[in-house]
């Protein structure tokens, strides 16, 4: 027998895995499952991070919404004038502004993520979904403070008293943050194998805030169908009316919208995750 054949050493690889294979999607999501207290966990240390390094700290999560309302009713309710015809206009623009920024956090959120977190991808071993998880859970948390606010001022300007149907605008608020979850999947995958696509993410939320009806009814737009039929298609624009009709407007948004918008949330939701899960063995080598 050759000293070759006497030092040849049998391995029983059995239960030995590849270092980042992606697993089934059922087990994947029970992954995610046994790593809910780490996502809470991680998205509760960084929420309100906001100011930290201000001398207002933490203050800056609720004045930095209502400056950027108080500059958007400076520009289109006084120098433009936009405010004709809207009923309540301070109200429809504060919730606009304010809602709008929720929606869309996400998406620019998701650009960029991964390379981002590299560092903590290549030192362990993790369901990769946790981190556009962790961070809308974290969002989460930092919208709620901006959305009271903005809903306080709504209703306090217009010396309005809030009805039942403010009670659906929490189902709402979760909503928004599950459909902005469903983008921020997209998003952070096709960003992380192409980065110049961050500069027409921004572009896309640029272009968002002007059909979503942030400043302006879509009764503008009557003489136009077609921009009333993209408008009607948004669902960032069915979300803000949403909020509207029961805050100020005090009713209860019609069924049709709810099943729009539970089909929009839960279907970019199911895309987004399975979308991301698909290319879990690649995220290690992104660079």
């Amino acid at each position: 027998m050759s000293t070759v054949q006497q030092n040849l050493i049998e391995v029983d690889d059995t239960y030995l895995r590849r270092l980042s294979a992606r697993p089934g999607l059922g087990k994947y999501l029970a992954q995610l499952w046994q790593r809910r207290h780490f996502i809470w966990a991680e998205a509760r240390n960084k929420a309100f991070s906001r100011g930290r390094d201000m001398y207002l700290g933490r203050a800056w999560i609720v004045l930095q919404p209502i400056l950027d309302t108080a500059v958007y009713i400076l520009v289109f309710g006084v120098v433009l004038n936009i405010s004709k015809n809207i009923d309540y206009f301070i109200g429809y623009l504060v919730i606009g502004v304010i809602f709008f920024n929720f929606i869309t956090r996400g998406l620019n959120s998701g650009a960029g993520l991964i390379q981002s977190s590299k560092g903590m991808i290549s030192s362990f071993s993790f369901p990769k979904a946790a981190l556009p998880i962790s961070l809308t859970v974290k969002q989460l948390l930092d919208n709620v403070a901006p959305a009271i606010v903005g809903l306080l001022i709504a209703f306090l300007y217009h010396g309005l008293t809030p009805s039942l149907a403010i009670l659906t605008v929490p189902v709402f608020f979760l909503m928004i943050h599950l459909f902005s979850l469903g983008a921020m999947l997209i998003v952070a995958r096709i960003t992380a194998f192409i980065p110049d696509l961050k500069a027409l993410v921004s572009t896309f939320t640029r272009g968002l805030f002007f059909v979503s009806g942030v400043f302006f009814d879509i009764h503008r737009f009557d003489s136009n169908e077609t921009i009333q039929s993209i408008m009607l298609a948004n669902p960032a624009y069915q979300f803000l009316t949403a909020v509207r009709e029961a805050t100020i407007y005090q009713t209860v948004p019609p069924l049709g919208r709810w099943l729009y918008l539970a089909a929009w949330t839960f279907g970019l939701l199911i895309i987004g995750l399975i979308f991301f899960w698909e290319a879990e063995e690649r995220y290690a080598r992104v660079r």
